[in-house]
């Protein structure tokens, strides 16, 4: 392979050794785990990894085969490469990055253990495509407020504060999740090029992390929820944990509501897809944290919209109408409780719908109040507002200011209890 200069300050240095041969040879030394990734590139033979390496050190546009060629480098299963014995006595930190000295004829050389290549080689690759892609994940985050954070998505661990490192290791599963989306994705075909899904793919998710990150509690780590992804990826996930990132960030003032509505729409299409294809895996997965977190998220968001409608019917003087939006919050309110409570149905095959009609949902918030789960009195008022609304709505009857007015309250009044019983 013809010499190709490339920054070798892409990979990092966290210390240098050196050595000296026999007969007052002249020392040498390498920089770890630096030293490990130019050794790999040096003895490179794979003719695709050599056309990868030849154009990215040259600046040449990768195509969308070339991405992918070089994503599927260290997009897998071997893991990377983490020293962490490095002050152990016993140990050779030289061994430890995958390198030992040999020695032929009193002339000394570094060279790479073979049973560490792998995973040299996928670090090596990766550390290439974070500084090829390193401009543009950079521009995205930097839309966003990180408190000034100096960006590194490396797998290093490179601050000592721990939130700071937790809000890094969010943004490079992020920038990792990305990848595997191009790579293996539903979606990636809906993108003219790589670059272009990127941009988009990427700026969703870094979105969502600092959505976390504004409305975490002052000394909490953050991490990365990949409700951009596979729902798959979520196996494992406290459904409660779930609920509280999304929840915080639906509720924050601070959000654009562009970003709200997307991560809502994510979670109801992701849900919808994932349910017309459930397996025996996958209804398991379903029942225990997808429609638990969907379904109450989601109807507590309408019953929030559904209030806010009422309100601005009520400014209208249109009475009847902001009626009919008052009950509909509140049956939406009951649904979220009902499911946080776990007495919903499943949901039915190929719909996002729970086959329970009103009077059900009435029955079964009777039951809450006599566990006393729901006082007895927004019980009462869930079937005065039904009582107005049906007035409302199919009666020849005006429903007036006060009338209307009380409604609302009750509604309001309906949805912040809610909330505070389930949150």
């Amino acid at each position: 392979m013809s010499e190709l200069q490339i920054n070798t300050a892409i990979f990092p240095r966290v210390m240098s050794m050196s050595t000296k041969g026999s007969n007052d040879e002249r020392p040498i030394s390498i920089d770890l785990p630096r030293g490990a990734n130019l050794l790999y590139l040096q003895g490179l033979k794979d003719k695709e990894e050599i056309k990868l390496l030849t154009k990215y050190a040259n600046g040449e546009q990768l195509s969308d085969d070339d991405f992918k060629a070089m994503f599927k480098l260290f997009i897998t299963n071997t893991p990377r490469l983490k020293p962490s014995a490095i002050n152990n006595s016993n140990a050779d930190p030289l061994n430890l990055f995958g390198v030992e000295i040999i020695s032929n004829k009193g002339k000394i050389k570094f060279k790479l253990i073979d049973q560490y290549i792998p995973y040299i080689r996928v670090d090596t690759w990766e550390f290439i495509t974070l500084d090829l892609l390193r401009n543009t994940y950079l521009n995205i985050i930097n839309k966003y407020d990180f408190n000034g954070i100096s960006i590194y998505l490396g797998s290093w661990k490179t601050e000592t504060d721990e939130i700071n490192q937790s809000l890094l290791n969010s943004l490079r599963s992020a920038f990792i999740f990305t990848i595997i989306g191009f790579l293996y994705g539903d979606n990636r075909h809906l993108y003219n090029s790589f670059t272009d899904y990127f941009n988009h793919e990427f700026s969703k998710r870094v979105s969502f992390i600092n959505g976390s990150w504004k409305t975490k509690k002052p000394g909490e780590k953050i991490e990365y929820l990949p409700i951009f992804d596979s729902f798959y990826n979520l196996k494992g996930l406290n459904p409660k944990t779930l609920i509280e990132v999304i929840h915080a960030i639906l509720d924050n003032e601070e959000i654009i509501i562009d970003d709200k509505e997307m991560i809502r729409n994510t979670l109801i299409d992701g849900a919808e897809q994932f349910h017309k294809n459930i397996n025996t895996q996958g209804q398991l997965l379903e029942q225990s944290l997808i429609k638990p977190v969907v379904n109450y998220l989601i109807e507590l968001e309408t019953a929030a919209d559904d209030l806010k409608a009422a309100k601005s019917l009520f400014e209208q003087r249109l009475y009847n109408p902001a009626t009919n939006r008052c009950y509909y919050s509140m049956m939406h309110s009951s649904k979220a409780l009902l499911e946080k409570k776990h007495m919903l149905k499943d949901w039915e095959p190929n719909v996002l719908n729970v086959r329970e009609n009103h009077k059900q949902l009435e029955g079964k918030l009777k039951k809450l109040t006599e566990n006393h789960i729901l006082m007895r009195q927004f019980l009462s008022d869930f079937q005065y507002v039904k009582q107005k609304r049906w007035i409302a709505d199919y009666e020849i009857s005006k429903i007036d200011k006060v009338e209307c007015n009380d409604c609302v309250l009750r509604a309001e009044s309906f949805l912040s209890e809610v909330k505070r019983i389930t949150m």
